[in-house]
């Protein structure tokens, strides 16, 4: 889990693309992801992002890290649809009766529905192709890189436009505090283990998170006070117009792949109006 938000120093093509045009490519799957309500349109936009992965080779532990995660995202919108599914009727079975005393009155019964198991496996399609967009955009595009094309979106002239660099800069700090939070984690769960806590059930692991958040919080504002210590140092935020070692400029690939994201985009939107859409039972 480890290294499933780190970024892939490697020479492929998908790493060529400029920064700035694999943003507009996860843009474009996550506005689809909304407007689409069809099964097999949010499927087809899941598996539009799967080349790319192919393309960008991942290790078997990022690959087996992912599709947990992807797992985990399917599994959870089934079991909170089935639980809570508002257009459901004729409950499949009942966890707690209405009658239940105290808990039956105040929720009207725990029942599960066929129907909201379904209809959260159908929407949680709509999530995995954004988190397996943006997943890509941080395993093939370098920090630096994505704090230039957050800054420097768009050229008119001689003058750039897009985000503060404050914005961009707290983006990308997010995008590295993943994986530290992850290795922080693990490194202080071993440390306790070696201490004799045990982590077998599910009572040991609920004692472990709360020991675990403690030091977890503290690791976490160390590392920001260290990072904010660093960012003056180096006079972050002393000029309004800064410089950048590489300039962003798009190339023979990036025209291709814009080409593609024109034709991606316009053909689900076009989906989208004809009937295709919605994100409800019914719409």
């Amino acid at each position: 889990m480890r290294g499933i938000f780190r970024y892939e120093q490697k020479e492929t093509i998908i790493h060529s693309i400029d920064p700035r045009v694999k943003l507009i490519w996860v843009f474009s799957v996550s506005t689809l992801t909304i407007t689409a309500g069809v099964p097999w349109v949010l499927l087809a936009i899941f598996l539009s992002t799967l080349p790319f992965w192919a393309l960008l080779r991942p290790s078997r532990e990022k690959i087996k890290s992912i599709a947990f995660v992807l797992f985990t995202m399917v599994f959870g919108f089934m079991i909170s649809q089935s639980l809570f599914y508002y257009w459901g009727e004729t409950p499949t079975f009942t966890i707690i009766p209405a009658t239940f005393p105290v808990i039956g009155p105040i929720t009207g019964g725990i029942h599960v529905y066929m129907e909201g198991a379904v209809y959260g496996f159908i929407q949680s399609f709509r999530f995995m192709a954004s988190v397996s967009a943006a997943l890509l955009l941080v395993a093939t595009t370098h920090p630096s890189e994505l704090i230039a094309g957050l800054v420097r979106f768009i050229q008119i002239g001689k003058r750039h436009f897009g985000f503060p660099s404050e914005i961009a800069f707290m983006v990308s700090s997010a995008v590295s505090f993943a994986p530290s939070m992850i290795e922080e984690s693990l490194i202080t769960i071993n440390a306790m283990q070696v201490r004799g806590l045990k982590m077998k059930g599910i009572t040991n692991k609920i004692i472990a998170l709360k020991h675990l958040f403690f030091p977890l919080v503290i690791n976490i504002l160390r590392t920001g006070r260290q990072m904010a210590i660093a960012a003056d140092s180096r006079a972050f935020r002393a000029t309004k117009h800064r410089t950048y070692l590489n300039e962003l400029k798009l190339g023979r690939q990036d025209y291709i792949f814009l080409s593609y994201i024109v034709v991606f985009m316009s053909t689900g939107l076009y989906l989208s109006f004809i009937g295709y859409g919605g994100t409800v039972p019914g719409i």
